[in-house]
């Protein structure tokens, strides 16, 4: 008994030391470098980084296998603790000048603002766009990604920026840890209007525990937990605080989308049900979207037609003064 009880704890400490290693720093980044301007010859302005850099860009022949990313974030715009953002800003095709509705798309973990292009390509014509780097990736700063915790900074230091520019309403469009980010602001930023979760975990114990069940890993909601108190004594931060079942229902009567893919293996099973039930539960005004056969991230690819009329309804409902 000792012996097993010996190696239980030896397991769970080894999930837990590489579970959280992987959030912290996660180990297979986006080497996606599209611009604007490179995937849909869109004009764009670089926030917090020299425009001119990405030219240097063009010499990779195949810009979603780029073997470095563009130049790194200036110090114009950061985080409330100092780290450092960079971004872009796309004025709408429609031309709604920079008053118009904005949406800004807030990317997940390992992915970059250029994998947001497929979503920016869809609200191009009628939103001005903001897309830009979470702490630890693409050509922002930071040493730690932390599960949604510090993205919230990042993502207020983003919507004070739009703010300057006084846009008729703010919505957020967030994927996956995106998505928890993405809530987790609006449930206290009275600037936001809407929000689109996609893809996006009732708690981080779900989607943990999720992961370990896909990969096969035995008793994966111990795991779950030991990833958790890893991530903590990494980072000093308590990940489990921005689960975004809590911040939902602190989110109040604003309109809040969901789409979730019904082979998601990377979210808990029920937990696009678990964020509406806590969003009705706040008072908000809500709608679930399920794509048939997507997997985490997918619904945008694998129902695309679909995808396109539910954000665009939802949209055009939701955002003020168009």
């Amino acid at each position: 008994m000792a012996l097993v009880l010996v190696l239980l704890v030896a397991y769970l400490a080894w999930v837990g030391f590489d579970g959280s290693a992987q959030i912290v720093d996660p180990r297979s980044p986006s080497t996606d470098c599209r611009t604007p301007a490179s995937a849909y010859s869109w004009s764009y302005e670089a926030i917090n980084y020299s425009i001119t850099n990405d030219r240097a860009l063009d010499d990779f022949a195949d810009r979603l296998n780029c073997p470095r990313q563009g130049s790194p974030a200036g110090t114009q715009l950061t985080s409330s603790d100092g780290t450092q953002l960079a971004g872009w800003y796309v004025p709408a095709g429609g031309g709604v000048g920079p008053n118009g509705p904005t949406v800004v798309l807030a990317h997940g973990a390992g992915g970059n603002k250029s994998e947001m292009l497929a979503w920016a390509e869809l609200l191009h014509s009628r939103y001005n766009l903001v897309l830009f780097d979470f702490r630890k990736h693409g050509q922002s700063g930071g040493t730690q990604a932390t599960g949604g915790v510090r993205e919230v900074r990042d993502l207020r230091a983003i919507i004070d920026w739009v703010a300057a520019k006084e846009p008729s309403a703010i919505a957020l469009v967030g994927v996956s840890i995106g998505g928890a980010a993405a809530i987790g602001e609006a449930a206290s930023d009275p600037r936001i209007s809407a929000v689109i979760l996609d893809s996006t975990h009732a708690t981080l114990a779900n989607a943990l525990q999720a992961k370990l069940d896909a990969s096969g890993f035995p008793l994966s909601l111990p795991g779950a937990w030991s990833i958790l108190l890893a991530g903590l004594l990494r980072t000093g931060e308590d990940m489990s605080s921005a689960d975004p079942v809590q911040a939902i229902e602190r989110y109040g009567e604003r309109p809040v989308m969901i789409v979730s893919g019904s082979d998601d293996s990377a979210i808990g099973p029920h937990d696009e049900e678990d964020l509406m039930a806590a969003a009705e539960d706040g008072g908000a005004e809500t709608e679930l979207h399920v794509c048939e056969a997507a997997g985490h991230g997918k619904a945008i690819e694998v129902c695309p037609t679909e995808y396109a009329s539910w954000m665009l309804d939802f949209l055009g409902r939701s955002l003020p003064n168009r």
